[in-house]
């Protein structure tokens, strides 16, 4: 326990867990600290998917089949020119409770990726994108007894956080018809929690500050192939593997639990010149998490479908603008209740060909509505996108 001494500077100590501070911060009143933070932001975050700017404008319907999203490795097989890219997708967040509005903003850069064509259809590629994130503040207020006295209280909970994906693939297109791939996964990141209580009468007391950092380390597993079924319609299924996921304090293991086993498949149209369709689904296995989980924190399996679409637009430069449109309902995985967080998400977005064909950008907007079960708690958000490919 932190002692407090009249005008003390400010204290710090390390906790022993970061569940300890969250679990402070949500003793009172699990829906007065939702007020203040995010749906999506409960548990180790928002599974941000890290998915290409060209399939986050069709809400993630294209994840399957596209060269850039490390979800699928057998999607760059065959791939016969280098390609890199880098992409930004800020999320723009109001959460209501009643008749209280909190309007929260979070910066990602949620994926880098380069692929290198080899011989015979083989190409490698090299990539880093956000699994979860998790930031927010909380700002609370209360009173503590010194001395006999009561005196007022403020106290801010700040989490900043994020587990990544850094991925190795290989992809192998055997035939027109067929397509494989496996790729090779560390998920490694850290989540940093403090809080902070200042008083009133600052010229009596000065304010003390808890902090605690857990870091994470964990590996996977993925594999991918692609069957064109008949001209214009293929079918595409991957599954990741999980291992073991360390949660660490200070170099030492304090628990362990699972990178979330994946399983996903889509089919794919392109039968009409300059356009695409696409349908799929994906299972997550969020609940491998639990045992890393605080005690407040219910992971859940989350089920996603999608549908999406890609057409040739006008014509820039002799080149086509891509116009892209789709829709998805998913279901996050972190919870403070038996009951889940629903999303449905619709997108949209264009590709813009720019010095002919040796690069382009992609841009994408999604507007995302969040909601628990069993409560009024409801979100809305923005989703913008912005990303560049080149290829030399």
């Amino acid at each position: 326990m932190t002692r407090l001494r009249p005008m003390s500077s400010s204290l710090r100590r390390p906790a022993l867990a970061v569940a300890g501070l969250v679990a402070a911060a949500l003793s009172a009143s699990p829906q007065a600290a939702l007020a203040q933070g995010s749906l999506g932001a409960l548990g180790f975050g928002y599974p941000v998917n890290g998915m290409s700017t060209r399939a986050s404008g069709t809400a993630g319907a294209f994840v399957e089949f596209d060269a850039l999203t490390p979800i699928n490795p057998s999607a760059i097989g065959g791939l016969g020119r280098t390609v890199l890219s880098a992409q930004v997708e800020p999320e723009y967040r109001t959460l209501t409770l009643g008749a209280v509005r909190e309007k929260t903003a979070s910066q990602r850069i949620p994926l880098i990726t380069v692929v290198f064509p080899a011989r015979r259809g083989f190409a490698v590629a090299f990539s880093a994108r956000g699994f979860l994130d998790r930031s927010y503040t909380t700002t609370t207020t209360g009173s503590a007894v010194i001395d006999g006295n009561t005196l007022p209280t403020s106290e801010v909970l700040t989490m900043r956080g994020a587990i990544g994906d850094i991925r190795g693939a290989l992809g192998w297109q055997i035939n027109p018809r067929f397509r494989v791939g496996l790729g090779g996964h560390i998920f490694t990141g850290d989540n940093t929690a403090s809080r902070e209580r200042t008083f009133a009468d600052t010229l009596q007391f000065g304010s003390t500050l808890d902090s605690s950092k857990v870091t994470y380390i964990g590996t996977a597993l993925s594999f991918g192939g692609e069957a064109r079924l008949f001209s214009g319609l293929s079918a595409i299924l991957s599954y990741r593997m999980g291992n073991d996921l360390d949660a660490r304090i200070r170099d030492t293991t304090r628990a362990s639990g699972g990178v979330p086993t994946r399983v996903g498949g889509a089919l794919r149209y392109d039968g009409i010149p300059g356009s695409v369709f696409s349908v799929g689904f994906e299972q997550v296995k969020w609940s491998d998490m639990q045992s890393i989980a605080s005690s407040r924190t219910v992971a859940s399996d989350a089920q996603n479908v999608y549908v999406g679409a890609e057409v040739a637009g006008p014509r820039l430069r002799g080149f086509p603008v891509m116009v892209r449109a789709g829709f998805s309902r998913n279901q996050l995985p972190f919870s403070i209740s038996a009951e889940q967080v629903t999303e449905s998400r619709i997108g949209g977005g264009i590709g813009i060909p720019i010095a002919r064909d040796a690069a382009s950008i992609d841009f994408s907007l999604q507007r995302a509505n969040r909601s628990l079960g069993g409560s009024s708690i409801k979100e809305s958000a923005w989703l913008l996108g912005a990303g560049i490919q080149i290829r030399p």
